[in-house]
C-alpha cells in the first residue's frame, strides 16, 4: 500500500497593507481567520499560519491566532524587513528583500521578531518564510542561530532577481531539501542544519528538461516584450502552474497535481495570503466575489486532490519531520554531482 501524499497549507499572516509600508498599518484581514479556520476544520486541513510582526503586536490579532493554534494550527514565523525592528536601514525597494540587508540587521530583525512572537504566542517558532520570498545565505545562518528547523521561502522555477535585486529559485528541488548557511540555497546540502519545504510551482507539461528550457526562453527579457509566454500557455502549449488559489484554477492546480504525483514528489503545498481574504486588500481578491470565489477554489482543490490521491493533512514542521529522510538522501544524491542549478533567469 503506498503512502498519502502530504498535503500542507501555508497562509503569509500579514499587515492589510499590499504595498511595503511603515506607517499606516492596519491587521483588520486577521478578523477573517476564523472563518477560514472553519473552512479548514471541514476539510481536515491543518494550516500553518506565517505571522509577521506587525500582527503579533496587536493583542486582538493574537489572540485569533492563539485560538487557532489550540484547534491543531502551527504558527510560523513571517518577515517583511521593511517594518520589523530593528529599522536601522534606508526605506528603499532594494531593502525589501531580507537577503539585500547586512548579515548583522538580518540576524536582529530574526531575532526581534523571533522574541515577539514567542511573547505573543507562549512558544517559540520553528518553521519561517521570509516576506517576498527574499532568502539568502547569510539569512540561512541567521535562522539557524535563532532555533529554526524548517524554512519555507524557496518558489521553484522562479526568479525575484528582476523585482528590487530578490533571489533567483531557478534550479531549486521541488522536493524538500537541507540548506546551509556557507552554500547556494538552491543547492542541497547532506550536512545543512536548516531544511527547506518548497512552495509547490511547476509546469502543465511533465517534468522534463525540454518544456523547461523553453519556458526560460520565452521569459528572457529581449522576447518578454512579445508575450511569447502568455501566448504559450493560452494555446496550451506551456504553462507555469502554482498551487496558490491566488494565481492559477482550480483545473491548473489539479494538472499541477498530477505532474508532481507522476513525478513522485511526496507532498502538496498549497500557499497564499491572509489580505486575500477581505476585499480590495490584494490584487489577488479586489472584490467580493472574488474572496468567495477562492474559498470555493480551496474546497474544491482540497476535495479534488483527495479523490486524486490519499492525503495526510500535515503542518509545515510535521511535513518537514516526515520528510527529512527524503532530504537527507535528496543532499547525498546531489553531493554526488548529480545536479546543479542552472541559474538561468525566469521572471
Amino acid at each position: 500500500m503506498s503512502k498519502p501524499t502530504l498535503l500542507i497549507v501555508s497562509i503569509d499572516t500579514e499587515e492589510d497593507n499590499w504595498r511595503p509600508s511603515r506607517d499606516g498599518i492596519t491587521v483588520e484581514n486577521i478578523r477573517e481567520l476564523p472563518r477560514l479556520d472553519a473552512l479548514f476544520q471541514r476539510l481536515g486541513v491543518r494550516a500553518t499560519y506565517f505571522t509577521t510582526y506587525q500582527v503579533a503586536i496587536h493583542d486582538w490579532a493574537a489572540g485569533i491566532l492563539r485560538e487557532l493554534h489550540g484547534g491543531g494550527a502551527e504558527l510560523g514565523a513571517h518577515l517583511h524587513p521593511w517594518n520589523t525592528p530593528p529599522l536601522d536601514e534606508p526605506f528603499v525597494p532594494r531593502n525589501t528583500m531580507l537577503k539585500n540587508l547586512p548579515a548583522a540587521l538580518q540576524l536582529a530583525k530574526v531575532e526581534h521578531l523571533t522574541a515577539t512572537l514567542q511573547r505573543a504566542f507562549g512558544g517559540r517558532p520553528i518553521a519561517f518564510r521570509t516576506g517576498r520570498y527574499g532568502l539568502g545565505r547569510e539569512t540561512v545562518s541567521a535562522l539557524v542561530r535563532c532555533g529554526y528547523r524548517v524554512d519555507s521561502s524557496v518558489t521553484p522555477f522562479v526568479s525575484w532577481e528582476e523585482y528590487d535585486d530578490g533571489p533567483t529559485f531557478i534550479g531549486a528541488p521541488l522536493r524538500p531539501y537541507r540548506v546551509s548557511e556557507h552554500a547556494d540555497v538552491r543547492v542541497p546540502q547532506p550536512d545543512g542544519q536548516l531544511m527547506e519545504l518548497p512552495m509547490s510551482i511547476g509546469y502543465s507539461r511533465p517534468p522534463s528538461l525540454p518544456w523547461r528550457g523553453l519556458h526560460r526562453l520565452l521569459s528572457i527579457r529581449a522576447l518578454r516584450r512579445l508575450h511569447l509566454r502568455g501566448v504559450a500557455a493560452r494555446v496550451g502549449l506551456l504553462k507555469r502552474i502554482a498551487l496558490s488559489p491566488e494565481t492559477d484554477s482550480v483545473e491548473d492546480m489539479l494538472t499541477l497535481t498530477r505532474r508532481l504525483l507522476d513525478a513522485g514528489v511526496g507532498h502538496l503545498h498549497l500557499f497564499f495570503h491572509s489580505p486575500s481574504l477581505r476585499p480590495g486588500l490584494s490584487q489577488f481578491a479586489p472584490d467580493e466575489d472574488s474572496v468567495e470565489g477562492m474559498y470555493r477554489a480551496i474546497a474544491s482543490y482540497v476535495e479534488a486532490a483527495g479523490r486524486m490521491t490519499a492525503l495526510r493533512f500535515v503542518t509545515v514542521s510535521e511535513a518537514a519531520m516526515l520528510l527529512r529522510d527524503v532530504a537527507l538522501a535528496r543532499a547525498t544524491e546531489v553531493s554526488g554531482g548529480f545536479r546543479q542549478p542552472v541559474p538561468l533567469r525566469d521572471g
